[in-house]
């Protein structure tokens, strides 16, 4: 069977077109993919469930203006991050954690506010730097319970981590851990940039 000259023109195009977009998709992975950061970062969130009611710890991370504009740049060979076209590679000395504590119902749509339990007030945090599958403790963390202004029966808790230490890449997360009052983990929360 034989192929006539205007079909073959067109087979060749076909190939022309689909070779020059799989030369521009690779060249798009070569570049790598880019997640800019704003002011701050979302931890994962944490919750403690006691029977009907739910503790959820909504944590983020803030450092003076650190994160605005910093980028990841995700590529084969690994992650790199940049600032004003800087390589960036260590996170700040001083960061703060917010860590926010609502305690609520834990099967409504809306928000409602639930009694605070009473282990809640003998609940301790952990706060640790993860580097593949070790942990190690942050340098120094000083960790404050600061009062919410709040209605009444709106349980809200606020507690701030202060975090200092020195020279930990942006590659390792940071991992908070709620600790019960009988030293048993209840719930982590990491960062990853």
């Amino acid at each position: 069977m034989t192929i006539s000259g205007p079909i073959k023109c067109v087979a060749v195009v076909c190939c022309l077109f689909t070779g020059a977009a799989a030369m521009a998709q690779s060249s798009e992975g070569n570049a790598g993919k880019i997640h800019e950061y704003k002011d701050d970062v979302a931890l994962s969130t944490g919750q403690i469930r006691k029977g009907d009611v739910c503790v959820n710890f909504i944590p983020v991370l803030q450092s003076a203006g650190f994160f605005n504009g910093l980028e990841r740049i995700d590529t084969e060979q690994g992650s790199e991050f940049r600032k004003n076209s800087r390589v960036i590679t260590n996170f700040p000395d001083y960061m703060t954690v917010e860590m926010n504590v609502r305690i609520e119902d834990c099967d409504t749509d809306v928000y409602t506010p639930a009694r605070t339990p009473d282990f809640v007030k003998g609940l301790h945090f952990r706060v640790q730097w993860k580097r593949g599958v070790y942990l190690r403790p942050v340098a120094n963390v000083l960790i404050e319970s600061k009062p919410v202004s709040m209605q009444v029966g709106d349980n809200r808790l606020l507690f701030v981590m202060k975090i200092r230490d020195h020279d930990v890449p942006l590659t390792d997360h940071l991992i908070i851990s709620v600790i019960g009052p009988d030293g048993k983990l209840m719930s982590r929360m990491s960062a990853r940039l």
